[in-house]
């Protein structure tokens, strides 16, 4: 089963996109949530999971950047906000620890920042439910991401783990297109990018061919309820 999710923590978007597009979590990082101003964190999120409901799943990402550290601040998140939401930790030298202690006592982790192969791998042995890796920024650092979304596909289908590929950072929709193509098993979008699908020219000129044909014979304004 595919996924989309949306990656922003506008209250606005979100109230408009959970509810009219087939989106399954929210995701988040401090970049994110900067742009939504000196806004409470805790309270925006809980605001964020309140939306979510109890069907949709809300990532959640650290700042700190010692593994105890990390630890700490995941256990503190999941006290503030509950048990069930993901830790997103970045798959670092100080990550990677907390994401293997922190797995095993039974939390949820989203591994982020991840550039290689290799490093979904160790978060994939480490435990984590999600892998995170970044698309563009992988393009822009001269990575083709399909072959690390491909090989990490492979990697987890040949482990049977239950790991899943969470592609994000995106710019475009073919970029979203090709990471599902390449295996991914779930993509984290702006809502920038969902509308831009939808709102091509091609598709409203489309539309108002049919409807035009439509009113030639029924006249101006019918529908099919009205006919």
């Amino acid at each position: 089963m595919y996924e989309l999710m949306l990656d922003t923590a506008n209250l606005d978007e979100l109230r408009a996109g959970l509810t009219a597009w087939p989106i399954v979590g929210v995701t988040s990082n401090p970049s994110i949530l900067k742009k939504e101003g000196n806004i409470d964190l805790y309270a925006r999120l809980a605001e964020i999971k309140a939306l979510c409901g109890d069907g949709k799943s809300l990532h959640v990402q650290v700042v700190s950047n010692t593994t105890e550290d990390i630890i700490k601040e995941a256990l503190c998140i999941l006290d503030r906000l509950g048990r069930d939401i993901y830790i997103k930790i970045p798959v670092s030298a100080a990550g990677l620890p907390a994401i293997k202690q922190l797995a095993a006592d039974g939390v949820l982790i989203t591994a982020t920042a991840i550039y290689s192969t290799f490093q979904g791998m160790l978060a994939t042995l480490a435990g984590a439910k999600y892998l995170a890796p970044y698309y563009n920024r992988m393009q822009n650092n001269c990575t083709d991401p399909r072959t690390v979304i491909r090989e990490l596909r492979d990697f987890i289908d040949g482990a049977d783990s239950d790991t899943k590929i969470l592609a994000a950072s995106f710019k475009n929709v073919a970029q979203v297109t090709d990471a599902f193509a390449a295996g991914a098993h779930s993509a984290t979008v702006s809502t920038d990018i969902i509308k831009s699908a939808l709102g091509m020219a091609s598709i409203d000129a489309a539309v108002e061919a049919f409807a035009k044909d439509f009113y030639a014979i029924h006249g101006e304004g019918q529908t099919m309820m009205t006919i």
